[in-house]
C-alpha cells in the first residue's frame, strides 16, 4: 500500500518511494496483459489547500503476445510525469493506492506490440512476415481480381439510369 501520514504532512514535504507487487494493478484475469514486475514509485506528497499533490513517477512492465504477430514482448508501463490532486479530512494515513493504480492502468496500450512497424501474421498461411516473405499476399490478390473477360455483378448498376 503506499500511504502517508496526513500528520507529517502538514510539517513538511513527505518522499514516498518503494515498490508494491505487481498483483497491485490487477491484472491476474487479463488475457492481454501479464504484470510480473513490482510496480516502483518515487513520489512526494506536498500539502496544498484542501488535500494534498502528489509529483513523480510510478513504473513497471509488462508483458505478454504482440497483438500483431503473437511473439512474446514486454512493454514498460509509465504514469509518466503524474500530478495527482487528493482530497482527504480527518484521515491519519492517506492511501493513494488506487489513485496510483488507476493513474498506471489509463496508460495501457490498446494493443500490445513488439515495435511499432511490426508486420504481424500472413492471413492466408499464418507465417510470421517479421521473419519470412510469404507471397501469399500476391496469391491472394490474383485470386480475388476477376478476369476481364468475366462479367461483375456490379456491371449491371453502371447501365441503371436514374432519374431526377
Amino acid at each position: 500500500m503506499i500511504t502517508f501520514s496526513a500528520a507529517l504532512l502538514e510539517k513538511q514535504d513527505i518522499p514516498l518511494q518503494g515498490a508494491e507487487p505487481p498483483e497491485l494493478l490487477e491484472l491476474e484475469d487479463d488475457l492481454m496483459f501479464i504484470a510480473e514486475s513490482p510496480v516502483t514509485y518515487d513520489l512526494v506528497a506536498r500539502k496544498v489547500s484542501g488535500g494534498a499533490m502528489i509529483t513523480g513517477k510510478a513504473v513497471t512492465t509488462l508483458s505478454g503476445a504482440c497483438g500483431r504477430c503473437l511473439e512474446p514482448t514486454e512493454i514498460v508501463l509509465s504514469t509518466g510525469d503524474l500530478q495527482l490532486f487528493v482530497e482527504f479530512e480527518n484521515e491519519e494515513i492517506v492511501d493513494i493506492t488506487d489513485d496510483i493504480r488507476a493513474e498506471l492502468l489509463i496508460n495501457l496500450p490498446a494493443n500490445l506490440l513488439c515495435s511499432e512497424d511490426c508486420a504481424g501474421l500472413c492471413p492466408v498461411c499464418g507465417c510470421n512476415r517479421n521473419e519470412t516473405i510469404c507471397g501469399c499476399e500476391l496469391l491472394s490478390e490474383d485470386l480475388e481480381a476477376p478476369a476481364d473477360d468475366e462479367p461483375s455483378p456490379w456491371d449491371a448498376l453502371d447501365k441503371l439510369k436514374l432519374d431526377k
